[in-house]
């Protein structure tokens, strides 16, 4: 966590700030949400995995951030150069980007033109009509009882893709996701919560919309309208890591079978030598 402050009444540290990849670690495993938040995550984790979706992402970003009323068509062409900008970003940052053989690199350049060419109607129809932001920076903070019994700021920060506003104070959330899994949209639907969540705090308006814009998948907009028990669901989440948070309870809660890939596994009591034998083996 960082920017926090000493709470006048209980001495410890407040203003806790939770964004959504926070949140789901913590929700996946108490323990591997604190030694990420901690920066125990392994340093030479291979890039390769998240390049694809990273170059599609600042593709559309760039696009709509420039001119993209004079420049229908242009996205598949800034592939390339966004390649060589995000490798040379990771390269600087001295992260590791592995290629998976001589012919990765063409093929990631193919896959990400022909997503961002799939996306573009998307894009006319649902984003350019209406004033919108892209890579939308926010911070909304919301209170929640503390367990000394008072209120403490808890504060939602993250990026949004895209944020659409329509007439009327409506409010819309995309998500770009460079993505072939036709069930990838049933492991982000909390994310887009948590971004309803966030809409509403900072606009004191529910979203009308949320929805993926997943253009390698059969269905190329994934589109939702939350109800009550989605926000329901999200605020129990933001409030129970709060909550663990302030009483440190990070116990490994996770079942075994999602610790084989764990990138802090290395770190986590469950395999921390005992009498110089670890807790448990995987292996």
């Amino acid at each position: 966590m960082t920017n926090l402050k000493k709470c006048k009444k209980c001495g410890k540290m407040s203003d806790l700030r939770i964004s959504w990849s926070k949140l789901r670690s913590h929700i996946e495993c108490k323990q591997k949400g604190h030694l990420q938040r901690s920066g125990k995550g392994a340093t030479l984790e291979n890039q390769r995995v998240f390049f694809p979706g990273t170059v599609t992402d600042r593709v559309v970003r760039d696009w709509l951030a420039d001119d993209p009323y004079n420049n229908p068509g242009l996205m598949p062409h800034m592939v390339e150069s966004v390649i060589a900008r995000e490798q040379k970003n990771i390269e600087e940052e001295g992260k590791q980007l592995r290629w998976k053989d001589a012919n990765d690199r063409d093929t990631i350049l193919r896959e990400c033109q022909k997503a961002v060419t799939v996306i573009e109607p998307s894009l006319n129809n649902l984003v350019l009509p209406y004033d919108y932001d892209v890579d939308f920076s926010f911070k909304a903070p919301m209170q929640v009882q503390h367990p000394a019994g008072h209120m403490e700021t808890v504060v939602l920060n993250g990026f949004m893709d895209i944020i659409v506003r329509r007439p009327n104070n409506q409010w819309a959330v995309y998500d770009v996701k460079h993505t072939k899994d036709n069930d990838y949209w049933k492991k982000t639907r909390g994310q887009l919560s948590f971004y309803d969540l966030a809409v509403d705090i900072m606009f004191e308006a529910e979203t009308f919309e949320v929805g993926l814009l997943q253009p390698l998948c059969s269905e190329s907009e994934r589109m939702f309208h939350l109800d009550e028990q989605d926000r329901t669901i999200l605020l129990s989440h933001v409030m129970q890591m709060a909550d663990d948070i302030w009483n440190e309870n990070f116990e490994p809660d996770a079942p075994i079978s999602a610790c084989y890939f764990c990138n802090v596994k290395h770190a986590c009591s469950r395999f921390t030598p005992v009498n110089g034998r670890g807790r448990i083996s995987l292996t």
